[in-house]
């Protein structure tokens, strides 16, 4: 395997399209997200790390450095979304490797914190890649950022997990709700 950083304006067409087809393998429950080249569900992201195996590209995840309101104070992360592996090579170590390379590009874009949201069955696995589980807190966000305006969403999260990205710094991430600004990559 070998990995890839690319900025989203330097990816290639055609690996848009590759990478929609890696996303509906790895998400078959959300047919609608991932149509012909659509790469991306929410946000488009800053930069995708990309992991190749025989010349296709079988793990990804985007990244999008933002601004979180964390209690009225600007704290700056790198969202983290899209993380994918394909089914064929789930099990194997890949994940963790992705999620390693995704840690590298955090400290590429000198953001203080990796942060991101999952679902409950993927929080062991991205305690293991390292991240820690934030406690339950109010949080809000966009459902979608693509498409016509829609009501943030305004609930509790209980799965929001945030990784410290530079390593030098030994500041955690603030308590308080949070409003992402926006949507999930």
């Amino acid at each position: 395997m070998h990995w890839d950083v690319l900025r989203e304006g330097s990816v290639p067409i055609g690996l848009h399209e590759e990478l929609a087809a890696l996303l509906r393998a790895a998400y078959p429950h959300f047919p609608e997200f991932f149509q012909g080249r659509r790469s991306w569900s929410y946000v488009r992201p800053e930069l995708r790390v990309i992991g190749w195996d025989d010349g296709r590209p079988v793990a990804t995840a985007g990244v999008l450095r933002r601004f979180i309101d964390v209690e009225g104070t600007d704290q700056l992360a790198g969202v983290v979304g899209l993380v994918s592996v394909h089914p064929s090579c789930r099990r194997s170590g890949v994940g963790l490797a992705l999620m390693r390379e995704v840690r590298a590009a955090l400290l590429g874009l000198d953001v203080p914190f990796g942060l991101l949201m999952c679902a409950p069955r993927h929080v062991a696995f991205y305690e293991r890649a390292g991240w820690s589980l934030l406690s339950s807190r109010r949080v809000r966000y966009s459902p979608d950022d693509t498409t016509e305006p829609e009501q943030f969403v305004d609930e509790i999260a209980t799965t929001t997990m945030v990784v410290r990205a530079a390593a030098t710094d030994d500041a955690e991430w603030p308590e308080g709700a949070m409003d992402w600004n926006g949507a999930s990559v």
